[in-house]
């Protein structure tokens, strides 16, 4: 049963008027309440980065350099529990997975086929089976877990994530890191995405390079060598503190106490390669964009640019275009974020 009717109810025009009310009412209800979500967005946002107020984050750090909030209080404990996502780990059991987790040891990464064996079923359908054993064996050893899709057994971390989902809109993925004392993750790297790394539990030691890659994109290899001696803060994170690092930033990290948990929120924000993605999604449409460039070879073909900044212009001005727009900020039509 449709919450709203378009068409007048048959009665009275009393009838008429009560429903319009009802229906205006419930309008105005809904709007305020995505006004109302925005506004508790931002001041989800604002308290995580406190003392840092939103517009000196945007304006000093966001996608420029990496910010260290020290909080020292057991802020971040809802979102997930060390135990816990170790006995999801060491389970074994593929459906507990929406991704299989990340594995490292000292440093080396683990391949997935030392974790899982495929193999046909019964009905022929291709099935995987985890190694518990050997998943055991790792953690025993020192194994750091990086987890993924595991809103579904914490849901505080599925806010977490629909917050900085609506906030940004843009695509956002959160992981879970399980490492233990002494045994590094991750050799130093850095990452395509801006990253935000909320301390859960126990106590590690990060390694953040003044060495940045310019603008990587995710999807497109752009290696560069990692300078050893390139100068580094060293920053012990506690339970409840916060490291922001932009994209690009080179950086390694080792648990210093027991266990540590901390989730990382990775947002990928729209580029303009992603903006010519989209073009190029609708170009192949137009009849024009088709169309051959004139005979007469490379001398020809750069002549024809005014052409073809005249036909993308006109691309960027359809519709189409606009709604492949909407698609790639992961937004419903009227700015609803799209879980």
């Amino acid at each position: 049963m449709p919450i709203w009717r378009r068409r007048a109810p048959s009665g009275s025009p009393r009838n008429w008027r009560s429903g319009l009310r009802t229906y205006n009412d419930r309008r105005e209800t809904i709007m305020n309440d995505i006004v109302d979500s925005s506004l508790k967005t931002a001041t989800y946002l604002a308290e995580l980065l406190s003392p840092i107020g939103l517009d000196d984050f945007f304006a000093e750090y966001w996608d420029q350099k990496p910010l260290y909030i020290a909080d020292g209080s057991p802020r971040f404990a809802g979102l997930a529990d060390a135990g816990r996502l170790r006995e999801i780990v060491e389970s074994g059991s593929p459906w507990q997975y929406r991704r299989l987790p990340e594995m490292y040891l000292d440093s080396g990464f683990i391949p997935h086929d030392q974790l899982i064996v495929e193999y046909t079923d019964m009905d022929g359908r291709r099935a995987v089976s985890v190694r518990q054993k050997r998943v055991k064996m790792l953690l025993e050893a020192g194994a750091t877990a990086n987890c993924f899709g595991q809103e579904a057994h914490f849901p505080e971390l599925m806010q977490l994530k629909k917050r900085f989902a609506e906030y940004f809109s843009a695509e956002v993925e959160t992981s879970l890191f399980y490492s233990q004392q002494d045994h590094p993750g991750l050799a130093p790297h850095y990452d395509c995405v801006e990253i935000f790394v909320l301390q859960i539990s126990g106590r590690k030691r990060w390694y953040v390079s003044s060495q940045r890659q310019t603008n990587p994109l995710v999807g497109y290899g752009q290696p560069v060598s990692y300078d050893h001696d390139a100068p580094h803060a060293v920053i012990d994170l506690e339970p409840g503190d916060l490291l922001y690092l932009p994209r690009g930033s080179f950086h390694h990290a080792c648990a210093l106490s027991g266990e540590s948990l901390h989730t990382t929120v990775a947002v990928k924000m729209p580029s303009y390669f992603d903006l010519f993605s989209a073009l190029a999604d609708i170009a192949v449409g137009s009849d024009d964009m088709r169309g051959y460039l004139p005979p007469g070879g490379a001398n020809a073909w750069a002549a024809a640019g005014p052409a073809l900044l005249e036909r993308l212009s006109a691309l960027l001005e359809q519709p189409a275009y606009a709604a492949e727009v909407q698609k790639l900020l992961g937004r419903r039509s009227g700015g609803h974020f799209h879980a």
